[in-house]
């Protein structure tokens, strides 16, 4: 039907195109061939582990949650401070609620970034403690 088609008549907020089409292609094909879904499931442990490692060091941890990469740990105090002292060290995280700090890594990330990520992110949390 598109020949039928003038501009003005068909127009939709949240509708496909071809590029959008083919870029969300492009990325599951990446998934697939790089084995993503593994690897994030691996990944998931890795931050699982250290994470509740790190709330029997750190006091403010009341709470981790992981499902996959999407990430939250939940803090006794404000986050927001930790947002900006996390930033400061070339770490990105949010803080959603006031008290949790949302991780949101891409799926590719390396064992050795979580690691170096979860470093960071004690050291600023133990700051935040006194």
């Amino acid at each position: 039907i598109a020949p039928s088609l003038r501009p003005g008549m068909h127009a939709a907020t949240f509708g496909g195109n071809p590029i959008a089409a083919r870029a969300g292609i492009a990325a599951l094909e990446m998934i697939d061939n790089d084995n993503l879904l593994e690897h994030t499931r691996h990944i998931a442990e890795v931050f699982r582990s250290r994470l509740l490692d790190m709330q029997k060091q750190c006091e403010i941890i009341r709470d981790v949650r992981v499902l996959g990469v999407m990430i939250g740990v939940e803090l006794g105090i404000d986050g927001t401070p930790a947002v900006q002292a996390c930033m400061e060290r070339n770490l990105l995280i949010n803080c959603t609620h006031g008290t949790v700090l949302r991780l949101l890594p891409a799926m590719n990330i390396s064992e050795r970034q979580v690691h170096d990520g979860c470093d960071i992110l004690l050291g600023v949390l133990k700051e935040q403690t006194g």
